[in-house]
């Protein structure tokens, strides 16, 4: 019965209409760059870097009572150990997003196993996330920028890099260079 009603509702629909200019434009560039998948991707990743970036303004703040970071070398072994805790939490935050978002069940590659998965994606975010320590460390012993600060450059620099291997290496889904 329910599938007789489903089936005349869907009978009496007017037939969709075809899409339109910018629609259509808009499925191209999807289709051929993936545009819409590199944006959910970045956004995916802005929510995991501002978990990342909190998690660094706390613990810089508790350790040393300002945001600005002596130039001295003891400084920047405190300064790991915290990137390695933020980094951490704020990838996994990424990752989940990325799951439920941006590959939505999508092309994966090899493993279904969400821990798999997930240990690949840490794998392919150390990468970036060694960028973005070289960059922030660069940065703090040539001008004495804040680590805060020097994580957001790192983390521009390094987006491209993290994104195909991410895509490539745990989803298995092709990027902008395989089509």
């Amino acid at each position: 019965m329910y599938k007789a009603l489903r089936d005349s509702l869907r009978a009496d629909e007017p037939p969709a209409k075809p899409p339109s200019g910018l629609k259509k434009m808009l499925e191209r560039l999807e289709k051929r760059y993936s545009v819409f998948r590199i944006a959910e991707f970045a956004i995916a990743s802005a929510i995991g870097f501002f978990v990342t970036e909190v998690i660094l303004i706390l613990s810089v703040l508790a350790f040393y009572h300002s945001t600005q970071v002596p130039r001295n070398t003891n400084s920047s072994l405190a300064i790991l150990g915290i990137d390695a805790l933020s980094f951490g939490i704020g990838v996994t935050v990424a990752f989940i997003i990325n799951e439920h978002v941006t590959i939505k069940g999508g092309p994966q590659k090899g493993s279904t196993s969400w821990i798999v998965r997930w240990g690949k994606y840490q794998l392919a975010s150390l990468l970036g996330n060694i960028i973005i320590i070289i960059v922030q460390l660069g940065l703090l012993a040539t001008i004495s920028l804040s680590p805060v600060y020097g994580n957001i450059v790192g983390a521009i620099v390094s987006y491209p890099v993290t994104y195909v291997i991410s895509m490539q290496f745990v989803w298995g889904v092709r990027t902008l260079g395989n089509k």
